[in-house]
């Protein structure tokens, strides 16, 4: 659906990934972006391409609140509004759980769950991940940290009253080429001893296998996801209101790549296994 009025968009984590693509995305379909970033000297290419009136770049660390509020006023200050915000900021490390230290697997819940949780807007895009839908093996506390921002999305998609007229649109891509995966397996930290002597270890097959899976075709690329999602947020609302939860109506998951998709379907099997065992267990024990 075409939109009569550019819509203004805040975009988190620009700098590189499913940010940077869509503010590419945003100001090449004539929209406004307010690009942040921690270095906002990375997207000088765009900013000499593009008029301040199109295109805004603000320094932001999305665990510095104060840095969250002051891009909110600044955005509003240049363009009276913030229309979509699109809360990408995320980080990722590959790393049993057991061998994480919890000074990273805090900062890392920080950036991806603390970080997007501060924003508000007419539509709320956020960045999930199909590891938020079933947790993945070597990525555990990264799964954990979008599982929680799955849950948050739900409950304020709940909470918010229809008529703030706030759409959510939780997204959840499959693996897509960006700088979270694009890294030699050699750069991951070792494993903890008794993973490293068992090869037949789920993480150490994935650990085996990294580096022929980053280079293969199973890897989305950004920019179409990017497009897909940004699709989305120019749906209708009649059309929009087809993919909503029945019990949350302002709430819409996309699911990018037959990855993601049989994630869900494998959630559904498993749900509907529990279901009918603790079912069994109720009425007979």
């Amino acid at each position: 659906m075409a939109q009569s009025t550019p819509r203004v968009w805040l975009i988190t984590g620009s700098s590189t990934g499913f940010g940077r693509a869509m503010v590419e995305e945003v100001l090449r379909n004539g929209e406004i972006a307010v690009a942040t970033l921690r270095k906002p000297s990375v997207l000088d290419d765009l900013a000499a391409k593009y008029p301040r009136t199109q295109l805004l770049v603000l320094p932001l660390d999305v665990t510095n609140e104060a840095q969250v509020k002051s891009a909110f006023a600044l955005a509003k200050d240049a363009f009276g509004r913030v229309d979509v915000v699109y809360n990408n900021a995320a980080q990722a490390f590959f790393q049993e759980v057991e061998g994480t230290s919890l000074d990273r697997a805090r900062k890392l819940m920080d950036i991806n769950f603390w970080g997007a949780v501060m924003g508000a807007g007419g539509m709320l895009v956020q960045v999930s991940s199909m590891a938020g839908t079933t947790a993945v093996p070597l990525i555990g506390f990264y799964s954990t940290t979008k599982a929680a921002l799955d849950s948050f999305t739900d409950v304020l998609a709940q909470e918010v009253l229809p008529a703030w007229n706030i759409r959510f649109v939780n997204v959840h891509p499959g693996w897509t080429r960006t700088p979270i995966v694009e890294f030699p397996s050699s750069e991951m930290p070792e494993p903890p001893a008794p993973y490293a002597s068992e090869p037949t270890a789920v993480t150490m097959k994935i650990r085996a296998g990294f580096d022929a899976f980053t280079i293969s075709d199973a890897l989305a690329d950004v920019e179409v996801v990017t497009k897909r999602i940004w699709s989305v947020t120019q749906m209708d609302d009649e059309y929009l209101r087809k993919g909503v939860q029945e019990s949350i109506p302002g709430l819409v998951n996309v699911h990018t790549g037959m990855d993601s998709l049989e994630r869900v379907h494998a959630k559904i099997g498993r749900l509907q296994g529990e279901l009918m065992w603790n079912t069994k267990v109720h009425y007979e024990y």
